[in-house]
Parts: structure tokens; C-alpha cells; sequence
């Protein structure tokens, strides 16, 4: 049951994301990845650990997938990757560390690139995937809140 759940919470998500990425014509941070109304995004979700962290590129590499983090406008609003630690707390990608157990979850673009919507700090003791059920974020997916630019 909290599979189905969840299953029909990312591919709401999913709708969403393609919505709004869909409407702006949107520039992403990183190659300059150009998202349009025929692109199609998959949704993607890793629990793994960090091989290597890149903060001045806004990048990193999780179980051997290079994971950019997303950078965008829409009008005044701003989104950018949600970084968080194991208490659910902002933080940023600094703090994040080779070798730390992270979740990432954000979409798949069909050229294969990775773009992180949110990433996670996980505890150590975090192996499966039934432990991450005890997270909020694993029972249900944060709204993704812009910035207001002026």
C-alpha cells in the first residue's frame, strides 16, 4: 500500500515538474541543459553513497552517477536544489562529504543527465531502503518552495 502511495506521489510529482519546467523554457544551472515543451523528464530517486562532492561546480557524484544540482527562474521565483542534513535542517552542499550516505531525488533528462531536486544527509546506520521510512521526506515529498528575486 505505501509503495502504491508513493509511486502515485512521483508521478504527481513528476506532472508537476514537467509543468512547470515546460512553461518557463527553463535554463538550468550546470551545461546550460535547455528544457522544453517536447522534452520528457523521468523521475529519479538514489540512495547511495557520496564519491565525490564539488560545491564550486554544483555537482556530485552518488553511487557513480554525476548529480547536478538545479538552479532556475521562473518570473521573481527562484528554485534551486533543497540540501538538507540527517535532522532535516537546510544546509549546503559544503557540508556535504566523501563517503557520506546521502538520498537524492529530482529527474532524469533523456539525454541522461541527473538533475537533483532534493538531497539528503543520511545517517550511517541507514542501509535499506525500509530505513529510510522513519525520514518525512520519504513518506511525503516536500513542496519545492522558490526564492522571491527582486
Amino acid at each position: 500500500m505505501n509503495s502504491r502511495i508513493l509511486s502515485m506521489s512521483f508521478a504527481v510529482l513528476c506532472v508537476v515538474l514537467s509543468v512547470c519546467f515546460i512553461s518557463a523554457q527553463i535554463v538550468c544551472a550546470g551545461n546550460k541543459v535547455k528544457i522544453d515543451e517536447s522534452t520528457e523528464l523521468n523521475f529519479f530517486e538514489l540512495q547511495s553513497t557520496a564519491m565525490e562532492v564539488h560545491p564550486q561546480n554544483n555537482y556530485l557524484i552518488v553511487g557513480e552517477k554525476f548529480i547536478e544540482l538545479v538552479d532556475f527562474r521562473k518570473g521573481k521565483k527562484r528554485f534551486r536544489t533543497m540540501l538538507r542534513n540527517s535532522n532535516g535542517e537546510k544546509t549546503s552542499l559544503r557540508t556535504f562529504k566523501r563517503g557520506q550516505k546521502v538520498f537524492v531525488r529530482g529527474f532524469e533528462l533523456p539525454d541522461g543527465t541527473i538533475k537533483a531536486r532534493e538531497i539528503y544527509q543520511l545517517a550511517e546506520n541507514i542501509r535499506t531502503r525500509n530505513d529510510l521510512r522513519k525520514y518525512s521526506f520519504f513518506k511525503k515529498v516536500p513542496a519545492w518552495e522558490p526564492v522571491i528575486v527582486k
